[in-house]
């Protein structure tokens, strides 16, 4: 936790990103108000977040004994006026449709102080359109925040092109303050995580496609190569380290030559299982058969990885506690 004074922060949507945001500016010390739209959703996000809770203090993440104190910062309320009153930062994690945030930013603008800072943990939507629904446009910037919000420490800071250097600065200032790692990134479609996360299933898709490889081989791919040498080598790094000399050869040549270019992802298998009626894991069915796999089990899974990496890259043990 930060001994930085953090500003008090409103979380408007108490869905999954919401409340993990919220978790994760009270685990970095902040003074947090959820707001939902229904009291039952509150009710939800509460134990959903000291489930999260639970889950960090059993894989050695936080003190199961600063629980209490962790609960105490966050409130709740179905108010709007209530949440952001008096609120240095204001962020919305509401459904990723331009309108509805859109509205509720404007909505949450008025009732805030003049000063305060107005974001959004969209992935995907314009910054610079988002905030063409405010009056003070200046005061907005996005703090992409990845799932699981509470696990995983990167957010992407995007200003949209009319935010001010201060609202800029505060943004990243809380991330830092809170225990992120705050990237700055450009107004473009799907920022950076989003666009190397798309560039990845593209080409994946693409090879899934033409029959050449199957989807648990190219996961297989990711998970157990490419991605285990991630944490400690980037895409640059790498080709640095290769030499640039290579990266220019003629197997990197023919390969570059060889990547998908495919720009609907409707002409490739994401468009055809879609075409199909199969959404993936909420519906039961996409490239694997949820079904047959636990949908709940696996996302289990997937957070004691990041954990366990979490705990590598801060130099501590990689055990969890059952």
């Amino acid at each position: 936790m930060s001994d930085k004074q953090l500003p008090v922060c409103a979380v408007l949507g108490a869905g999954t990103m919401g409340a993990q945001i919220a978790l994760s500016l009270a685990l970095g010390g902040a003074r947090v108000r959820l707001w939902g739209r229904r009291k039952e959703s509150l009710a939800d996000a509460e134990a959903r977040m000291g489930e999260a809770f639970d889950f960090l203090a059993a894989a050695g993440l936080a003190d199961a004994g600063s629980k209490p104190d962790v609960q105490a910062r966050i409130s709740t309320t179905d108010n709007l006026g209530d949440a952001v009153a008096g609120a240095g930062f204001v962020i919305e994690a509401v459904a990723e449709e331009l309108a509805i945030k859109q509205s509720l930013l404007r909505a949450a603008e008025e009732l805030s102080a003049s000063d305060a800072v107005l974001s959004s943990t969209t992935s995907a939507l314009s910054a610079t359109a988002l905030q063409t629904a405010l009056g003070r446009p200046r005061n907005f910037c996005v703090a992409h925040y990845a799932q699981p919000a509470h696990l995983v420490k990167l957010v992407e800071i995007v200003p949209g092109k009319d935010s001010g250097q201060a609202a800029i600065d505060l943004t990243t200032q809380l991330m830092r303050d809170s225990g992120k790692t705050p990237v700055l990134c450009p107004d473009i479609p799907g920022f950076l995580w989003a666009r190397i996360q798309h560039a990845v299933l593209r080409e994946f898709a693409s090879l899934v496609g033409r029959g050449l490889v199957t989807p648990e081989a190219c996961d297989t791919i990711l998970k157990e190569g490419y991605a285990a040498r991630l944490p400690a080598m980037g895409a640059f790094e790498h080709a640095d380290l290769a030499g640039l000399d290579l990266m220019n050869g003629a197997a990197a040549k023919a390969v570059w030559a060889d990547l998908s270019n495919v720009s609907d992802p409707a002409e490739t298998p994401v468009g055809a299982l879609f075409a199909e009626g199969h959404t993936g894991m909420r519906g039961g069915k996409g490239f694997y058969d949820w079904s047959e796999r636990d949908p709940e089990e696996f996302k289990r899974q997937r957070d004691e990885e990041i954990v366990r990496r979490v705990k590598i890259q801060a130099g501590g043990e990689v055990k969890l506690d059952r």
